[in-house]
């Protein structure tokens, strides 16, 4: 049975970001982010004071039956089309950024994951979050390099790649913290987390779900629920990313192709990624495609290390990309 939520954007969503910003911090770095990650988007990397105000959105397509509905069918829309482009250019970063491309203009609406007491799969075209579009544009890949094209096999790889098994079982199922998203994809044969290297900075012990429990609906009165994702932490602290520091992004920016997933490491303690997005190489300039929480699913115009120079709140960047032997 479909069922149709109204949201209002940003509003009201989980405080995370402000349980870990000082009083002194811009209003901007206290805006609410994305439930998909802890906090995850430009809310704890310091975006524009004047970013504006969501509006309402009407999500068309939070359906664990299959049924088809608007989104469902622009969807399938995009991979028949998808499928021809694939086979006429054969090259997967291009396929990725067909994909990402289609989705420019989509509005920022934080909270998209969360609004459902019971965990369920959420497909919308109606809102995006920086992890959401992420996930969207990566299983609409998948499925036209499995050349396929239904609705339903969308669905099913994109389950793949949002849950820890790629089945849903609760809450703690989702990957929450974006290292673990890279992690566990990775262990799956998804994708590879590039540029593991001795000699770079690792990833802080992540703590920050729960010490700030209060801050999540879905952790705030469950005591058993809590505890899994403490045995999370501890796992992924055992395990411990990597990262390309700010000031040596340039070092790497060649190595750097389209359509590789792009994860900004935070300075707020306990958390690892605080926003996410796709490369996007033009020539020289290396940017990126992203949700961006001044408005919608855009092309940056800064590069990757322009848009981080102007972040006070980020260390660097991990960089991973999709399985293929053409990647």
């Amino acid at each position: 049975m479909l069922a149709i939520l109204l949201l209002a954007g940003c509003q009201g969503e989980s405080s995370r970001v402000q349980a870990a910003a000082s009083d002194n911090t811009p209003a901007s770095d206290n805006a609410p982010a994305s439930d998909n990650t802890p906090a995850s988007d430009e809310a704890a990397l310091g975006a524009s004071d004047n970013a504006p105000a969501t509006d309402v959105v009407v999500l068309s397509a939070y359906n664990e039956s299959g049924a088809t509905d608007e989104s469902a069918e622009t969807i399938q829309e995009w991979l028949e089309e998808g499928l021809i482009y694939w086979r006429q250019i054969g090259d997967v970063p291009s396929l990725i950024a067909y994909y990402a491309e289609r989705q420019l203009g989509i509005t920022y609406v934080g909270g998209l994951l969360d609004e459902s007491d019971e965990e369920q799969l959420v497909v919308t075209l109606a809102g995006s979050d920086c992890v959401i579009y992420v996930e969207m544009s990566l299983a609409m890949a998948m499925t036209t390099l499995q050349a396929r094209t239904s609705y339903d096999a969308f669905r099913e790889n994109l389950k793949f790649i949002r849950y820890r098994e790629g089945k849903i079982d609760g809450y703690p199922s989702r990957l929450h913290y974006f290292s673990d998203w890279l992690l566990t994809n990775q262990e799956k044969g998804l994708l590879t987390v590039l540029f593991q290297e001795e000699g770079l900075p690792a990833i802080e012990p992540l703590d920050f779900m729960s010490r700030n429990r209060e801050n999540y609906r879905h952790l705030a009165d469950d005591d058993a629920m809590i505890e899994k994702i403490r045995t999370i932490e501890e796992r992924l602290t055992e395990r411990r990313l990597v990262y390309i520091p700010q000031d040596r992004i340039p070092e790497f920016e060649d190595r750097f192709r389209t359509g590789d997933i792009l994860a900004f490491v935070t300075t707020i303690e306990g958390l690892d990624i605080t926003h996410t997005g796709l490369v996007k190489v033009d020539g020289d300039r290396v940017g990126f495609y992203h949700a961006s929480l001044t408005g919608s699913v855009i092309v940056d115009p800064n590069t990757i290390h322009e848009y981080t120079e102007g972040r006070r709140n980020v260390n660097g960047i991990v960089v991973a990309r999709l399985k293929s032997p053409q990647m």
